[in-house]
C-alpha cells in the first residue's frame, strides 16, 4: 500500500526545495551562512533509528518547511529510509546503532531483565534511595562512549558546518544536545511519549541535592561534560532538557518531569499510503482495528503477539458482528487461518482507518496510541506486549475511562470480554470523544510555529559570535 513520491501530511503545503545537506556534510564542503531572519531559520531534527520516532515529528517539519524554513533530518543510518519515504533531506551521522546487537546477545545469554522494556507504575513512584536513582543514571551512560560517541564527533562536524538555528532532538539522541551548544544553536526535546528520562533525572537530582557536597556524584553530568568539553563548552542542565521541551500527550498521560513543556496538538501521520477502495466505504458492522504496532514486530528483541497468540485472539473474536482489520506483517500472516469476519492487511494507514472504527486493539504504542486519541476511538490495550511508557499511558487512558487493559490470562478471552465492553457500554465511545475534543484543542505545529521561532531567535547564539 505504498506510493512514490515523498509524503505531505494532509492540509500542509510544500515548502522551499530540499536542502542537499548530504552534499554540504561532505568534506570541503561551502559552510552556507546562518539566517538571521526568524522568518528562515534552518532546522535540524535529531531523531532515534526507529520509524515510530521519527513519524510524529514529520507534521511539524513539513509545518516548519511551508512556513518557509529550511528543514534537515539526521540520525543512524538506518534512518534514510525512513525520512526519505517522509520527503525530508537527510544526513547520516556516526554509525549503525548498536545497542540493538548489544541487548541481543544480552537476550540470548538470559541476562537480560524481566522489566528491561517497560516502565511500570512503581518505576515512578519516588520512593528510590540515592543509590538506585544513581544507578538508573549510570545505565544512561554505561555504553555511552560507544553507542554515542561517533556520533557525536560525526554531527557536531556537520552543525559546524551547516549552522542550524535550532535543534528540535529525540531524547534517545544525547549526541544532538551536544552538537547544538557546541555550534550556538537553540536547541528542543521532542518527546516521544511521556518523558521518563526527565522524571529520572529530576529525582536523581533531588536525591542527590540531600547528600553531603563532598559525596555528590553526578555520572550524566560527567559523561556528558566530558565530551562537551573537547569542544570548549561547559555542561549545563540544558544540554539534557534542552532551551525547551515539545509535547503533545495530555496533561493526564505526562509524568512531572520539571519546566512546563510546550503542548503541541498530535497530528496522526502513518507514512506514505494509497487508502485502498474498502477503506472509502462504510463499515456495515462495527470495524475493530488490531494491529501490533511497527516496533516490537521489527525488533526480536522486543517482546510482541507470536503468530499463536494472533491465531488465538481472531478466534476469539470469530463469532462476534464485527469487522476485524487485522495489520499484520511479515511470516505472521503466513501461518494465520482467517475467520470470516477478518480483514488482513500488510499495512493500513492509521491516519485513514482509525476515523471508521469503533474500538481499536493494540499494544500501546505512541503512534497509535496518540492516533486513537485524536479520533475519538475506544482503546483496547494488549499489556503483556507493552514496552517503554506504554503501559503506564494504558492505565492512565484506562483512569479516564477512554480505554481497557487486557493482560489476564488467557489473553485471547480477556480480549474478547473487554472488546464486547468497549463496543456495548456507551461510556467508554463518550469518554474517548471527550478527550479527542481536549486533544484537538491544543496548538497544531503551524499555530506553535510564532512561540518555536521566538524561543529559537532568543537562545541562539548571533553568527557573527558563533566560532
Amino acid at each position: 500500500m505504498d506510493a512514490s513520491g515523498p509524503d505531505v501530511p494532509p492540509g500542509v503545503t510544500r515548502g522551499t526545495p530540499p536542502l542537499d545537506c548530504a552534499r554540504l556534510h561532505s568534506r570541503g564542503s561551502p559552510r552556507p551562512p546562518t539566517a538571521e531572519n526568524g522568518n528562515d531559520m534552518r532546522v535540524l531534527f535529531a531523531t532515534f533509528p526507529l520509524q515510530s520516532h521519527l513519524l510524529f515529528m514529520v507534521p511539524l517539519a513539513w509545518a516548519l518547511r511551508s512556513a518557509g524554513h529550511t528543514v534537515c533530518v539526521t540520525g543512524h543510518p538506518e534512518t534514510a529510509p525512513f525520512a526519505a519515504r517522509a520527503g525530508l533531506p537527510f544526513v547520516s551521522v556516526g554509525e549503525p546503532y548498536k545497542a540493538w546487537e548489544l541487548m541481543r546477545r544480552k537476550e540470548e545469554s538470559g541476562t537480560a531483565g524481566s522489566d528491561r522494556f517497560v516502565v511500570r507504575r512503581e518505576h515512578v513512584s519516588g520512593g528510590h534511595t540515592w543509590e538506585q536513582a544513581k544507578e538508573a543514571q549510570e545505565g544512561q551512560v554505561k555504553l555511552g562512549d560507544l553507542i554515542h560517541g561517533p556520533t557525536i564527533t560525526d554531527l557536531t562536524a556537520f552543525c559546524r558546518r551547516w549552522r542550524p538555528d535550532l535543534v528540535i532532538w529525540d531524547p534517545m539522541f544525547p549526541a544532538a544536545p551536544i552538537a547544538a551548544e557546541v555550534c550556538g544553536a537553540a536547541h528542543a526535546r521532542f518527546l516521544p511519549g511521556q518523558d521518563y528520562s526527565g522524571w529520572l533525572r529530576e529525582e536523581f537530582l533531588r536525591l542527590d541535592r540531600a547528600r553531603p557536597s563532598e559525596e555528590r556524584e553526578d555520572p550524566v553530568a560527567r559523561w556528558t561534560g566530558a565530551w562537551s568539553s573537547r569542544y570548549g563548552v561547559e555542561f549545563s542542565e540544558t544540554m539534557l532538557r534542552g532551551h525547551f521541551t515539545i509535547d503533545m500527550l495530555p496533561g493526564w498521560a505526562r509524568l512531572d518531569a520539571g519546566p512546563a513543556p510546550l503542548e503541541m496538538r498530535y497530528l496522526p501521520y502513518d507514512g506514505r499510503a494509497v487508502v485502498p477502495d474498502w477503506l472509502r466505504e462504510e463499515p456495515r458492522v462495527p470495524r475493530v482495528c488490531l494491529t501490533l504496532g511497527i516496533t516490537a514486530p521489527r525488533h526480536p528483541i522486543f517482546p510482541t503477539a507470536s503468530p499463536e497468540d494472533l491465531q488465538q485472539i481472531l478466534d476469539a473474536l470469530a463469532d462476534l458482528p464485527v469487522e476485524v482489520v487485522a495489520a499484520v506483517r511479515g511470516r505472521r500472516r503466513e501461518t494465520l487461518d482467517l475467520p470470516g469476519n477478518v480483514r488482513l492487511v500488510d499495512f493500513a494507514p492509521l491516519h485513514a482507518l482509525l476515523p471508521s472504527c469503533a474500538a481499536v486493539i493494540h499494544p500501546g504504542g505512541y503512534n497509535t496510541f496518540s492516533g486513537a486519541l485524536y479520533h475519538g476511538v475506544p482503546q483496547l490495550v494488549l499489556t503483556p506486549w507493552s514496552i517503554f511508557d506504554s503501559l503506564l499511558r494504558a492505565e492512565r487512558l484506562a483512569e479516564q475511562g477512554a480505554g481497557l487493559l487486557s493482560g489476564g490470562a488467557p489473553v485471547a478471552e480477556n480480549v474478547r470480554l473487554n472488546l464486547l465492553r468497549l463496543l456495548e457500554e456507551p461510556r467508554f465511545r463518550a469518554e474517548a470523544r471527550r478527550l479527542a475534543e481536549q486533544a484537538r484543542a491544543r496548538p497544531s505545529p503551524l499555530q506553535l510555529l510564532p512561540t518555536i521561532e521566538d524561543l529559537a531567535m532568543r537562545h541562539r547564539v548571533p553568527a557573527a559570535r558563533r566560532g
